[in-house]
């Protein structure tokens, strides 16, 4: 860890060495003749760009003394180091001229919401923080437009596909992903051993799946192939549109897919692939290979426990769970496991995504500490080494399993930097595997926190899904009126919003 900290200080120390000398650029032209040779040197003043409007060779926000606050609900209190904590102690090593402050917002969805908005009432908004969901700040005037920041980052560039666009509002940015936090897939090994069933590689197929769901379930051992269902309404219709897309514009259509097949404008469940997805759904639950829930009763009969979590304790071949809430059980899995992406290459999940406050002062150093503290190549590198330095300090606050939403390719020693220093594969192998990391980039993610009218979206469609999943109607029934009142909500919910807006604004 010196090792570390040195190097901070000698990058600090060339910084400033750079910053005092560089005014102006040097070029140096050199011509060659039979009979001699002469040099000759040209100085060219700096023109201004965006970031060093005075031209003077450094950047504006590193020239003043900045001090900025800085929330987030993965640091809650005080007493705790978490691996934001260290993060923003990194920052302000790497930046001395800017002190960062964390301040405590709350923890739940509710807190968070409501401080934030007593918060703006009172002039005492955080710089930068996580943001819960864009429809909850938006009417506050809570966000920063920062738009003009985004665009002129070349680092945005590598952003993936999926989750660039992640965080808008009427072609107005407020927000940027962070982290994505995948929905994986854990396979219990054992199970496949024991039926037969041979270890797929990690590009399995939905296929593959369906075909391990099938032959591990077992009724007289009470083994379930799949346990939970979602993946048929979240990621397999992403799976289906891809698969069925035959030119550069229908492909190009589908990579736009997020869960409930969101293309970023709309939601698509009249769409033909979605109702094939439904029809997968209702052939497993049908089959008995995929189980969406048990009952306390079941689950006392079955395993003689009420509260009994058949995943964690080795009786379902196959299941889908969220990253954050995965890790809880990791340490009661007694068996034999692995993470594997999504089927044909598709990831779920979700991202949290974090803002500038419309009151900051420093919005510039703001933004680069935002940056600093998600998808920079040099804040992403930091992270992975601190969470190594500090395993034994931040593996429970730190250890959500966050991914970067960035791919900065490979350096001149052929290697991917940032992706190679991902320190979750002393979890398990999957975790860092090229096929997990590629599954990312094309993922379909439930977006609720930054496409404002999901959530009201969401509360019509699950009525219907549950309906076909439980066989009380088919959703060839139900999905041209399904399309239709989600669609509705998700534009009732938005003209509420800027109703809200526009009665701010007077």
């Amino acid at each position: 860890m010196k090792k570390y900290l040195l190097s901070f200080l000698l990058l600090g120390v060339i910084f400033s060495m750079v910053a005092c000398t560089e005014k102006t650029t040097t070029t140096t032209v050199s011509s060659t003749q039979s009979t001699s040779s002469s040099n000759s040197t040209t100085t060219k003043p700096l023109t201004p760009t965006y970031w060093d409007q005075d031209a003077n060779g450094i950047e504006d926000w590193t020239e003043e003394e900045i001090t900025l606050t800085y929330s987030t609900w993965q640091h809650t209190s005080a007493d705790i180091v978490t691996i934001e904590s260290l993060m923003v102690n990194a920052f302000m090593e790497k930046y001395p001229n800017i002190t960062v402050n964390i301040q405590m917002m709350g923890a739940s969805s509710e807190e968070w919401d409501s401080n934030f908005v007593a918060a703006a009432e009172s002039g005492t908004l955080p710089d930068v923080f996580l943001v819960n969901r864009l429809a909850s700040f938006l009417p506050y005037n809570i966000l920063a437009d920062i738009t003009e920041y985004f665009e002129n980052d070349p680092d945005t560039d590598y952003i993936f596909d999926s989750v660039h666009d992640l965080g808008m509002y009427k072609d107005t940015r407020y927000a940027i992903p962070t982290f994505i936090y995948p929905t994986m897939w854990i396979v219990n090994l054992d199970i496949l051993e024991a039926a037969g069933v041979a270890i797929p590689s990690y590009d399995w197929t939905f296929e593959q799946m369906q075909s391990i769901a099938q032959a591990t379930t077992n009724e007289n051992l009470h083994i379930l192939g799949m346990y939970g269902c979602s993946f048929f309404n979240r990621e397999l219709p992403k799976v289906l549109k891809l698969a069925a897309a035959t030119t550069e514009e229908e492909i190009a259509i589908a990579k736009l897919w997020q869960s409930y097949s969101f293309d970023g404008t709309k939601f698509n469940f009249d769409d033909p692939v979605f109702l094939s997805a439904m029809t997968y759904l209702t052939e497993a639950v049908n089959g008995g290979y995929c189980v969406d829930a048990l009952s306390a009763e079941t689950l006392e009969e079955w395993y003689l426990d009420p509260a009994f979590v058949p995943t964690a304790n080795g009786k379902v071949a196959l299941w889908r769970d969220a990253s954050w809430s995965a890790k809880n059980y990791f340490s009661q899995m007694l068996f034999n496991w692995d993470i594997y992406p999504g089927p044909n290459g598709v990831t779920g999940g979700n991202t949290d995504i974090a803002g500038i406050a419309s009151t900051s002062q420093h919005k510039a150093a703001a933004y680069q500490f935002l940056k600093f503290m998600s998808y920079s190549e040099d804040g992403l590198l930091t992270r992975y080494q601190l969470f190594e330095d500090y395993s034994d300090q931040v593996y429970i606050s730190a250890n959500n399993y966050g991914y970067p939403i960035v791919d900065y390719g490979i350096d001149g020693q052929g290697v991917n930097a940032v992706w190679e220093t991902i320190p979750y594969g002393i979890t398990a192998p999957g975790f860092t595997s090229p096929e997990f990391i590629e599954s990312l980039k094309n993922g379909a993610y439930w977006v609720n926190k930054e496409v404002v009218g999901w959530d009201e979206a969401d509360s019509v469609a699950y009525q219907y899904l549950y309906q076909t999943m439980v066989g009380e109607t088919t959703y060839a029934a139900v999905k041209d009126i399904l399309q239709t009142e989600a669609m509705q909500a998700m534009t009732a919910a938005r003209e509420t919003l800027d109703q809200l807006i526009e009665d701010l604004l007077d």
